[in-house]
């Protein structure tokens, strides 16, 4: 193993030979820092884990989720985000990381797929299997959204947002997520490269074994329904309105008869403001 005392003094020899005049300023450091801690406390919890694997069981990689906005939080977040570490280990890791349920991780091995969420696996061991051979399906969907970028540019610049829908069925469980572009990579990468993956169903559809669920537990179809939901109820009061002025019918035609109280106490509010 390489010494670290002279990998950094060789980093600084090269920097000086390259006449490197970028300093950190007092946030990278941070940053550094920051990155670092959990880099050594990530190295010591793999190893917490590792004991639980099955005999021949490898880790292939690790998918994070965060409460940053790039996830849903949709799974292992609980109410609020809320928790009460018991043990000190899940006490000093609230203390060093300022958080609670936000950071969790989804393990692939060649055998199964392992989630946890961080604290609580400090604090009770506590973790969810989904062996590869109880998944029928898993839906890996591409969303796109736009919005205008008012940063960079004026008049401002119509940007596209990608987001990737993750969902799968484990006999009793369902786990659904919402992943950015390099989570979306990470999960590609096992699909192709996981023989056990190869051979399950990936598509853009929601898989459920019970109809019922295909309705209450389905993320592409909440999301469509959030999506189009204010849109539908905007033409619905418009039609209300067109009704209500033109035909005078439906519940807004009083608006439009001016000798009602609706419309009379309109009026008077345009009058005083």
């Amino acid at each position: 193993m390489a010494n670290p005392f002279k990998a950094v003094i060789n980093q600084l020899n090269n920097e000086i030979d390259k006449n490197s005049k970028n300093e950190l300023n007092q946030q990278q450091k941070q940053n550094l820092f920051n990155q670092t801690k959990m880099y050594i406390f990530l190295q010591d919890f793999i190893e917490k884990v590792k004991p639980y694997l099955e005999e021949g069981e490898e880790i292939h990689a690790y998918l994070p989720m965060t409460n940053d906005g790039q996830n849903a939080s949709a799974v292992g977040l609980g109410l609020l985000g809320m928790y009460h570490p018991e043990s000190e280990e899940a006490k000093a890791y609230v203390k060093n990381f300022n958080d609670l349920r936000g950071n969790r991780i989804l393990i692939f091995t060649n055998q199964r797929m392992i989630f946890t969420t961080i604290i609580e696996f400090l604090d009770q061991k506590t973790f969810f299997s989904y062996p590869y051979t109880t998944i029928k399906a898993i839906t890996l969907k591409e969303n796109k959204m736009n919005y205008f970028d008012w940063d960079d540019s004026f008049p401002p610049k119509r940007v596209a947002l990608y987001t990737y829908t993750f969902d799968f069925e484990s006999e009793n469980h369902i786990f659904s997520e919402l992943l950015g572009q390099r989570d979306a990579d990470i999960l590609k990468r096992q699909l192709s490269e996981i023989p056990a993956l190869q051979d399950i169903l990936v598509t853009r559809n929601i898989y459920r074994k019970h109809k019922f669920d295909r309705v209450v537990n389905n993320p592409v179809l909440a999301y469509k329904i959030m999506y189009s939901l204010p849109l539908a109820v905007a033409v619905i009061f418009l039609i209300l309105l067109a009704l209500g002025g033109f035909f005078h019918i439906g519940p807004t035609k009083s608006l439009f008869d001016f000798t009602t109280e609706p419309a009379l106490q309109m009026i008077s509010m345009w009058l005083l403001y």
